[in-house]
């Protein structure tokens, strides 16, 4: 997404990640920062920064264990990811806007950051991360009553020469036909998260249910994979065993877990993700990776602790996130011309 930071104002392109919170950018002095193509955000050129102290109340937002007061009493963070990609640095305030004709939002908080390893898929032009989380440091929540609390996104697939669309409060909202719609659950245990609760999938006619309820997924913009229970994962996988008639590939190419070598595409039966409420119908794209030789692997693995729900499972979907009204919505569509 396009953020604009400072004043004057500076352009950046940042990651949307609905799984945390805090909003960054590779600021100079950098001492250790992934390549990019436009200069590094300079706190000291903008007239409207401000550095935040140790005992200001957005310094004692950050999660425990994830920010320090050194002699400068400036707030330092280092957070964390889930794939330990990690940034670390100083939290400020500037003003921040999404176009020349949007309103300005001043005294937004967002990191500096000065020492940053990521492993998520960028391209020079990402200068840092958008954090869209529940927590009260992400974006969705400093907008908070001026957008609505909400937000959608359409994200588009890999070979698209189109941009990714993401929306605030009103035009955010997704109506009409083809819209679904399922509880959305924020867990004082993990404030970030926005859980939503999966009963089942079914493969072609076969259907496997998960055993949880009240909230056993996140769905997350900035994990590639979804990630299911072990168990649960197993049983989804010896259904597609069943009904597609495969036999699994051993040593399957790195990062996948499941392969197969399947020779007529136009043949893979649906997938549909049961969400309370919400039946969302996967096409093929969401549920496996293609390659020569006719090798298709799954972009579903076994999580190892949260089950999450991908960023591959969600292209060329309108997904509106209603915090308030505590609702996700899914409607599919042509992410490249929408």
């Amino acid at each position: 997404m396009k953020i604009y930071i400072g004043t004057p104002p500076i352009e950046k392109f940042a990651v949307a990640d609905t799984g945390s919170d805090l909003i960054w950018v590779q600021s100079s002095p950098c001492e250790n920062c992934f390549p990019q193509d436009t200069p590094y955000y300079d706190p000291n050129k903008s007239s409207t920064f401000i550095s935040l102290s140790c005992d200001s109340k957005p310094c004692s937002l950050l999660p425990p264990r994830q920010h320090r007061c050194e002699k400068s009493n400036k707030c330092e963070y280092l957070y964390v990811y889930g794939d330990n990609s990690y940034t670390i640095g100083e939290l400020g305030t500037d003003s921040i806007n999404f176009g020349s004709n949007d309103v300005t939002f001043p005294k937004s908080i967002f990191g500096c950051g000065h020492n940053n390893v990521v492993t998520f898929n960028r391209t020079s032009k990402v200068t840092g991360l958008v954090g869209l989380g529940a927590g009260p440091l992400s974006l969705v929540s400093q907008l908070g009553d001026s957008i609505g609390h909400k937000f959608s996104y359409c994200l588009i697939p890999s070979y698209s020469n189109s941009t990714s669309k993401l929306k605030f409060g009103d035009e955010a909202i997704i109506n009409g036909n083809g819209v679904v719609s399922t509880p959305l659950i924020i867990k004082s245990s993990h404030p970030t998260y926005y859980y939503l609760n999966l009963e089942g999938i079914t493969v072609g006619e076969k259907t496997v249910q998960t055993s949880q309820i009240d909230g056993n997924i996140i769905i997350d913009s900035g994990t590639t994979f979804t990630y299911l229970e072990p168990n649960f994962y197993n049983d989804l996988i010896a259904s597609v065993k069943e009904v597609i008639g495969v036999e699994e590939v051993k040593d399957p190419p790195t990062p996948f877990s499941f392969c197969f070598i399947y020779g007529d595409q136009t043949k893979a039966p649906d997938f549909v993700f049961h969400f309370t409420g919400a039946d969302v119908i996967l096409k093929l794209e969401n549920v496996f990776a293609v390659f020569e030789n006719n090798l298709s692997c799954l972009w579903i693995e076994p999580s190892n602790g949260l089950s999450i729900f991908g960023n591959k499972a969600q292209v060329d979907f309108l997904v509106e996130y209603d915090v308030e009204g505590k609702k996700v919505s899914f409607a599919e569509t042509d992410c490249s011309k929408n």
